[in-house]
Formats: C-alpha cells, sequence, structure tokens
C-alpha cells in the first residue's frame, strides 16, 4: 500500500525493508554487496530511521492521552469551583445583605473562558473571603464557612486548578514539540524511498523481477474514489459522538478511515486514526478528542481503495456539551 498519512508511514517502510533484504540478497548477501543509497545509507540505517518515526508516532498518541487526562482534571476542577462560587454568592445574599460585600461578590465565569478570565473570578472571590473574616460586621460572626468548607480549603482548590491549567499548558507545548520532531523525520525517510526505487531499477534493470515487484510509494494515477458527505453529532445517551455516511460507490472499496484532530479546524498533520470501517458498514461513534466538558474535535472520514488511493469527506467539528 502507498503513502497515504502519516500513520501508513511504518507499513510502508516495512514493505521496502522486505524489498531491501530481498534485493541484498540477490546482489550477494554480503556486506560488501549490499544496496546502498547516497552517503552510504544502508538497509539497516533504513530500519533505524523506520524505528525512529514509529516511536515518534507512539509517543505523540501517549502525549495526547496526557493533554486529554489533563483536560479531564482541569474540567473537574472548574467544576467544583464553580459550584463553591455559586455557594459563595448565596452565602452573602443571605448572611450580608445590605452590606458591600454581598454586591462586590464575582460573577461566575463562562466554563469556556481562557484561563485568565475564568481564575481570575475566583482570586476576587478568595480576595473578598479573606476581607470578609478579617472585618467585623455587625450581625455576623466570622470566618465565613460554605458549610463546613473554609477560605483555606477553598486556597487549596484554586491552587489545585491552577497547576490543572499549567498542566495543560506544558503537555501542549510537550504534543507541539513531539508532532515537530516528529513531522521532520518523514520527508527524509520519503526521501530515501525514491532514491531506493530508482536505485533498484538501475542496478537490475527495469525489467527485473525485483524491480517489477517494487512496492508503491504514492497511489497509482487517476483513480481517486469520490469523497462521501459526513454527518454527525453528540449523541448524550451514548457519551460519544456519532457519525453516519453514505456507502461509497467504488468498484475497488478497501474501506473507509476515520481521522481526528483536535480543534475546531481540522489538521492533517496533527490527525490521528480514530477507527478502519469495513465496506458494507456507514456509522461509527468515538468520545477521541471529546473526553471532557468544552472539548473539541474536528472528523473526516476518508473513502480508500484496494489500489491505495483515499479521498477525504468534508469536515465535521464536534464540541462536547
Amino acid at each position: 500500500m502507498p503513502i497515504s498519512d502519516i500513520g501508513s508511514y511504518v507499513s510502508v517502510m516495512d514493505e521496502f525493508l522486505a524489498h531491501w533484504e530481498d534485493v541484498n540478497t540477490e546482489l550477494g548477501g554480503g556486506a560488501a554487496t549490499d544496496l546502498k543509497l547516497q552517503g552510504n545509507y544502508t538497509r539497516a540505517l533504513f530500519l533505524a530511521d523506520r524505528d525512529a518515526i514509529d516511536a515518534a508516532i507512539t509517543g505523540l498518541i501517549g502525549l495526547e492521552n496526557i493533554r486529554e487526562l489533563g483536560g479531564q482534571n482541569r474540567d473537574t476542577a472548574k467544576l467544583a469551583l464553580t459550584g463553591r462560587l455559586t455557594q459563595f454568592r448565596a452565602i452573602l445574599r443571605a448572611l450580608l445583605p445590605g452590606t458591600s460585600y454581598a454586591g462586590a461578590a464575582p460573577l461566575v465565569p463562562p466554563f469556556s473562558s481562557a484561563e485568565s478570565k475564568f481564575l481570575n473570578p475566583f482570586d476576587d472571590m478568595a480576595n473578598l473571603w479573606s476581607k470578609i473574616n478579617a472585618d467585623t460586621i455587625p450581625g455576623f460572626t466570622g470566618p465565613l464557612l460554605i458549610g463546613t468548607y473554609t477560605l483555606a480549603l477553598f486556597q487549596t482548590d484554586l491552587a489545585a486548578m491552577r497547576g490543572a491549567f499549567s498542566t495543560i499548558t506544558v503537555a501542549e507545548n510537550d504534543e507541539r514539540i513531539a508532532r515537530e520532531q516528529r513531522d521532520a523525520l518523514l520527508p527524509l525517510a520519503r526521501e530515501r524511498i525514491v532514491q531506493y526505487r530508482s536505485m533498484v531499477e538501475g542496478i537490475l534493470g527495469p525489467t527485473d523481477p525485483l524491480t517489477m515487484a517494487l512496492p508503491d510509494l504514492t497511489p497509482p494515477p487517476g483513480s481517486t474514489p469520490s469523497a462521501v458527505l459526513l454527518a454527525g453529532g453528540w449523541n448524550a445517551g451514548l457519551g460519544q459522538a456519532v457519525f453516519n455516511w453514505p456507502p461509497s460507490t467504488a468498484a475497488t472499496l478497501a474501506g473507509y478511515q476515520l481521522r481526528m484532530s483536535p480543534g475546531s479546524t481540522y489538521d492533517a498533520a496533527s490527525a490521528t486514526v480514530i477507527g478502519n470501517i469495513p465496506p458494507g458498514t456507514t456509522t461509527i461513534s468515538t468520545a477521541e478528542g471529546l473526553a471532557a466538558s468544552g472539548d473539541v474535535a474536528s472528523f473526516k472520514l476518508f473513502v480508500q481503495l484496494t489500489t491505495g488511493n483515499e479521498a477525504g469527506s468534508n469536515t465535521v467539528t464536534i464540541t462536547r456539551p
């Protein structure tokens, strides 16, 4: 199969590694006779590059999981503290009516607010709570409590939420760097494959069986399938996004592949394969990229042929409620 996306690099390189081994055997089977590319580049070096790409792809998946888990932890903390702020506002109205404190309580921020805009009301809440505890207020005996929940506990929870935001920032940065490092490896491997195909034909000739059996790097021309129209939305009952599409009419249909990239814009460089769907199936559900409320992910469905050609659908962007 030719290279169709980032995830296909390893399997395509495996095909070339197997072919290279056959060529080396044909040429004599010794280090002196083995096929070498520009710069004395050997099959062993190509294998090392393949392993580096595999490790980079796998490592990036791990970093994506860390980011998603961090997002869940952050959102859990956000949900808990927004509840505390709602309680705080109600307590001030009940215990300190007519005072400046009741009117000074910060508003609950929208859940999807950026970090600074989300944290500011809670910093205000901590400051206001501290002033109330230190003040002498007629008809009120401090310290102010929300049930048994104290200012000290709130400050601890606020620090933890700030740390959760920081963890996400670090995870996103680590993921971005890892993606750039992965992407830097791909064109080098592709160039070596191009060199290898030319070298085999140059050494063995165009009609040699091994030349004729060279794996494909790119799909054959003129056989790109028609894309299908992807539809999808969040299913609260399943807790997953559900997608469906009309069946492809391609005669050489191999199946479908759903890919996802985080965020509101589909990015092929950051997209990962969510699932491979056989012909005859026209629906799939997933929560990938949508682990917590407010998460946004963009999806495309690819029609894939037995020749390796493919066509991507329209983008469907899902926001988890």
